[in-house]
């Protein structure tokens, strides 16, 4: 199951939870926060919000692509960072990328998420996530793991519903090699 990263809804997913939670979190935060809603938005509707993949790392799961982006390691993170700019180990939302490519589903994951973990500190949020069994299945001290969404769908009772996600994804894929691709 790989679906294809999605940058501008990547970036307007994270500047969601930033406004809800004050314009500025730590980044440890924010990579939880998505993932989570990642993940049960992929249970729910059979899609991820990002399109990211997710590793196993030391602080739990990570989408790869957007910790990529924060740590400014992407060929995209001038841009990422014009809206979502990394001082130290925070994150601080600078402008306003709009909602425009979000499902009015995705915005009320992303509300749910933030709502849910709202009391949690940083620290706890990410144990939390050591709680997964997509992350202990595939983490390895000091290593970043792929992590497959089928474990994740399997974790949470889903996975009788991966095969039709991954052949409605490879039916989009041939859609959009005929016609153009999708953002």
């Amino acid at each position: 199951m790989h679906f294809r990263f999605n940058f501008e809804k990547a970036l307007q997913a994270a500047a969601v939870l930033l406004d809800l939670d004050g314009s500025r979190m730590e980044r440890i935060r924010l990579l939880k926060l998505l993932y989570i809603a990642d993940r049960e938005l992929l249970a729910e509707r059979g899609r991820t919000i990002t399109g990211d993949r997710p590793l196993a790392m030391d602080y739990g799961p990570v989408l790869s692509q957007v910790y990529d982006l924060i740590r400014g390691d992407s060929a995209r993170a001038g841009e990422w960072s014009r809206y979502v700019h990394s001082q130290g180990h925070a994150v601080v939302l600078q402008g306003d990328p709009g909602r425009g490519e979000l499902s009015r589903r995705e915005v009320e994951k992303l509300i749910q998420v933030t709502e849910r973990y709202r009391d949690t500190d940083d620290f706890d949020l990410s144990e939390a996530t050591h709680d997964f069994p997509e992350w202990r299945r595939n983490y390895v001290r000091g290593t970043s793991r792929p992590i497959s969404w089928r474990e994740a769908l399997d974790a949470l009772g889903k996975g009788d519903r991966a095969d039709g996600i991954e052949r409605d994804e490879e039916e989009q894929r041939q859609i959009d090699e005929l016609f153009g691709s999708r953002t």
